[in-house]
């Protein structure tokens, strides 16, 4: 009788929870876990949680044993976030807490309890967006350079080539034409930016007219090439800019590649402006 009535408590729960064998199988899902992931019970008891969690975040669903032992030792429950992913291609964030669950003949099954949280997961992810991105262009900001460009220059990168610009006389412009005139620039020159680096380019407001942009993958040559198709798809704009440009060292933080390259944009405002230098291959 005390069964059915918990039977009855799992089935019609509005949590979603499903209990799972020793082996991570399903044994028992109820109708909310069934309506969070998309499936019947039928397409799910006996498979594991794989069939339906995103592949990035397989690899923590392998480590569930781990935790669960360790989580046991230490008399608390497990809790995780990971993506779900429905049938549609449906992406849900949940949070899942674990807890042991005493299977038959003493089995060490394991019972979770599935929160979605992937509204709170879209507010926190705007949050971090407008934390790293400028409000005016849309382009990264300081701290939202610091954050990317490690994921930038990665282990894959071959070369990485940072360039400091700065768009000339840009105050002039500003008194010629009107604030809104010049946010009006500054808008422009961020989208067309954003085409002549292409996907391996990294792009950053630093502040007022000037701008980073660090490009993966890339040489010398070949950075000169981005921005001098820069140079020409502004050029109908009236405005020209100077800009710096180097080649990051071997074991050189970025930042020290970005701090050369803030110089050699200087050398071109004082060599006249509407130019680009680099320094000499190290």
């Amino acid at each position: 009788m005390e069964e059915h009535r918990y039977r009855r408590i799992f089935a019609s729960s509005p949590v979603a929870q499903a209990l799972s064998d020793a082996e991570g199988l399903f044994v028992d899902v109820n109708a909310a876990y069934c309506e969070l992931v998309g499936l019947s019970s039928s397409e799910l008891i006996g498979r594991s949680a794989t069939v339906h969690t995103h592949p990035d975040d397989l690899a923590l669903h392998g480590s569930v044993e781990d935790l669960m032992a360790a989580g046991t030792a230490a008399g608390k429950s497990v809790k995780l976030e990971v993506r779900f992913v429905r049938p549609n291609d449906e992406i849900r964030w949940v949070l899942l807490t674990l807890v042991p669950f005493v299977g038959p003949s003493n089995a060490d099954w394991t019972l979770a309890a599935v929160l979605d949280i992937t509204e709170r997961k879209e507010i926190e992810d705007g949050v971090l967006r407008a934390s790293r991105t400028d409000q005016l262009t849309g382009a990264l900001n300081r701290r939202g350079w610091s954050d990317y460009a490690v994921s930038v220059v990665d282990d894959h990168s071959v070369d990485t080539v940072v360039a400091v610009l700065d768009l000339d006389h840009f105050k002039q412009f500003n008194d010629n034409f009107g604030h809104a005139a010049g946010d009006a620039l500054l808008r422009d020159f961020v989208s067309t930016a954003r085409s002549c680096i292409g996907d391996n380019g990294l792009l950053a407001r630093w502040g007022g007219e000037e701008f980073v942009i660090t490009l993966r993958n890339c040489d010398r040559r070949d950075a000169l090439r981005s921005l001098e198709a820069l140079a020409a798809a502004i050029a109908s704009s009236g405005v020209t800019f100077s800009a710096g440009y180097t080649l990051q060292r071997l074991d050189e933080g970025l930042r020290n590649t970005l701090d050369r390259a803030d110089a050699l944009m200087f050398q071109a405002k004082r060599a006249g402006r509407n130019r680009m230098v680099t320094d000499a291959p190290h």
